[in-house]
């Protein structure tokens, strides 16, 4: 039979194990610290696995509701679907998109919350605020530009050869009335699909004259366009599934949403 521990044995054993959950504690966090990718001043790792470009077209007028239906819809995907470590960029388009297209907002989701062991909760919430919703909401806040022009496929061409949509998996997501209007073509009036893609390819010749995809998942959020007429209709969305139809991989795919709103094309 065992003897009972004296009250001072009791309380060594109190002790030893408190130093024993102390030095467990300081382990994890050292393990938990040395473990977490270095990161650069985008809040991006080496590797990115995933990347989101979204696109707003700013090259024509858009009602207040459709202006904020876009924005609400570019936060919920940031709070529902984007990833630790995503990259996402933002893009807005406009005449000047054309040869001068480069991102309103480009970085990766940063860690959004921590654990009250050893993690300070407060400065990572902070930080992910400071660093990504902050920024990436004055980028949205951003007004239509009157363009005479609406070069969309060409801007959508460009990012898919950039370093923007280069992950394994991507996505793409366009704000737009996918209405493209540039020397290249014109979909304004159209009444051929056909003849609206061998304009653009003849024009493009030279350049990529129909991006390739890989592993991308393409949204197109229509902003809709009232008195465009049936034809253009069939005519705008026959070019944009030929347009996209060079994409593969398990999470490639097309989908549309329309946005609320109406407007009459200038």
């Amino acid at each position: 039979m065992m003897a009972k521990l004296s009250k001072k044995d009791q309380q060594g054993f109190i002790i030893i194990g408190g130093v024993l959950a102390v030095l467990l504690a300081v382990f994890v966090m050292g393990y938990q610290l040395s473990s977490k990718p270095k990161l650069d001043d985008r809040s991006c790792p080496v590797t990115i696995a995933r990347s989101t470009a979204i696109v707003i077209d700013r090259s024509d007028d858009t009602p207040s509701q459709t202006l904020e239906e876009i924005v609400a819809r570019t936060k919920q995907f940031v709070s529902d679907r984007a990833e630790q470590g995503e990259l996402v960029s933002l893009f807005e388009i406009s005449g000047a998109s054309r040869t001068d297209l480069k991102p309103v907002f480009s970085a990766c989701v940063p860690q959004r919350d921590g654990s009250d062991i050893y993690e300070n909760r407060r400065k990572i919430q902070r930080q992910f605020a400071d660093r990504f919703t902050k920024p990436l909401d004055a980028a949205l806040a951003g007004k239509p530009v009157k363009s005479d022009s609406s070069p969309i496929s060409e801007a959508v061409t460009d990012l898919s050869a950039s370093k923007y949509l280069a992950a394994p998996a991507n996505r793409l997501i366009v704000f737009s009335d996918m209405l493209q209007n540039s020397d290249n073509a014109s979909l304004y009036r159209c009444t051929s699909a056909k003849s609206a893609i061998e304009e653009f390819r003849a024009n493009r010749a030279g350049a990529i004259e129909r991006p390739t995809f890989r592993n991308t998942a393409v949204e197109l959020h229509m902003i809709p366009r009232e008195g465009i007429g049936r034809d253009t209709v069939n005519c705008r969305d026959r070019f944009w599934a030929w347009f996209f139809g060079d994409n593969e991989g398990a999470d490639a795919g097309l989908t549309t949403r329309m946005l609320p709103g109406g407007a009459r094309v200038q």
